[in-house]
């Protein structure tokens, strides 16, 4: 029998999609499931019609109804594991192919989050299907199908009712000090302001990977001085091209700019640009208003027209937009990037499209939309609402 080690969130999907392809049949047993109603790449990689026994929990209310929906679509393929001692915490995948079978046993549920960006290590056995270790494997699953109830044997309605739990599950999240807002899928962003405002106070402090302190309030460097700095150059100085070249610098996040909404030391075109024709930004730049809303139109428009200059990508044209406006904009930086992007589905945020897209997510939320606090630094929070995502997003790279 041969194994194989498993410890990356990419190679698990990997292992995965070669599992599926390779088998005639694969039996499961998961604490938890989730498909993103069927868009998560770990769903699109299993092959639907090769699972032959399905053993799901549903502790927590953390599988996705949806799931529960489709393996129940064909009749003797899904059971639950609802009242067990303790809580149902297996994450096994058996495949079979004539005589010879594979597993993937480790630590990661079959869930989005498992494999795009959480930690997991699992180990892949290959062999004969009669080895000791596969046949135990077999039993277990066996023996986990035989415990477990059919969603027919439970009361009229139970799906109906479980959905509603989940519903209310997935909205409930639980912050801790010092944690970052991970976001896995569309709906990881969506919460109340109460919520919204725990995350960003838990961020105070928080360690980056190289030591650095993420700040939220207080003096320099700080998320508060540094955009209070931006907007005292903005309104002194509404015009680009006449703000003196120092402030020009702090607004690209160098010079004296703490660079925690991201900074533009490697982009040296669009360095060029401000300092020697500062007037090509603000043809652009200045068309957003210091108050007030700001057309989606007007947005694109802008992004745009930032973006047709040489050296002027998303994440130098983002942190200018946010420098001006940090209740609209978010920073498109290396640090929150794979974040953001994981967000709307795609690998790097790279076109004033996929940008948009980003925005009217974040526009669309509960606390974005919350009205304005009265309390003084909870209304600092939700002036910069939109830029401070990237106080919870941030890791260093």
């Amino acid at each position: 029998m041969k194994l194989r080690v498993i410890n990356s969130a990419s190679s698990h999907l990997v292992a995965i999609r070669e599992l599926f392809e390779w088998a005639e049949q694969v039996d499961m047993a998961y604490a938890w499931a989730g498909s993103d109603n069927g868009t998560a790449p770990h769903w699109k990689a299993m092959r639907l019609e090769k699972v032959g026994l399905a053993v799901i929990g549903t502790a927590f209310a953390q599988t996705e109804p949806h799931v529960l929906q489709l393996l129940d679509e064909q009749p003797g393929r899904l059971k639950l594991q609802i009242n067990v001692v303790g809580t149902f915490h297996p994450k096994v995948l058996l495949a079979k192919k004539g005589n010879q079978a594979r597993a993937i046993v480790g630590s990661a549920n079959f869930t989005r989050a498992a494999y795009s960006n959480n930690t997991e290590l699992s180990v892949l056995l290959s062999g004969d299907a009669k080895d000791r270790e596969l046949k135990e494997i077999q039993s277990f699953i066996s023996n986990q199908w035989k415990l477990g109830v059919s969603i027919e044997s439970m009361p009229p309605g139970w799906l109906d009712r479980y959905t509603e739990v989940w519903n209310v599950e997935r909205r409930r999240k639980v912050v801790m000090p010092g944690a970052k807002l991970e976001l896995v899928s569309m709906s990881s962003l969506e919460m109340t302001w109460k919520k919204y405002l725990q995350y960003i106070y838990a961020q105070e402090g928080r360690s980056l990977a190289n030591g650095t302190k993420v700040t939220i309030f207080g003096e320099h460097p700080s998320y508060f001085h540094e955009i209070d700095e931006a907007s005292k150059i903005f309104g002194a100085q509404p015009a680009f091209s006449r703000i003196p070249p120092e402030d020009r610098n702090f607004l690209m996040g160098m010079g004296e700019s703490s660079g925690f909404l991201g900074n533009m030391r490697a982009a040296g075109y669009a360095k060029k640009i401000v300092n020697e024709t500062p007037g090509r930004i603000g043809a652009a730049l200045d068309l957003i208003p210091l108050h007030g809303d700001v057309p989606s139109a007007l947005i694109e428009k802008v992004l745009n027209r930032l973006t047709s200059l040489k050296g002027v990508q998303i994440g130098v044209a983002s942190r200018l937009l946010v420098a001006k406006r940090p209740d609209i904009f978010v920073s498109v930086n290396n640090g929150s990037k794979p974040q953001l992007s994981q967000l709307i589905g795609v690998k790097n945020i790279q076109s004033v499209k996929q940008y948009m897209a980003l925005l009217q997510r974040v526009w669309s939320t509960q606390w974005y939309r919350s009205p304005e606090p009265q309390a003084k630094r909870e209304r600092f929070v939700w002036r910069s609402r939109a830029a401070l995502l990237d106080a919870a997003l941030y890791e260093q790279v």
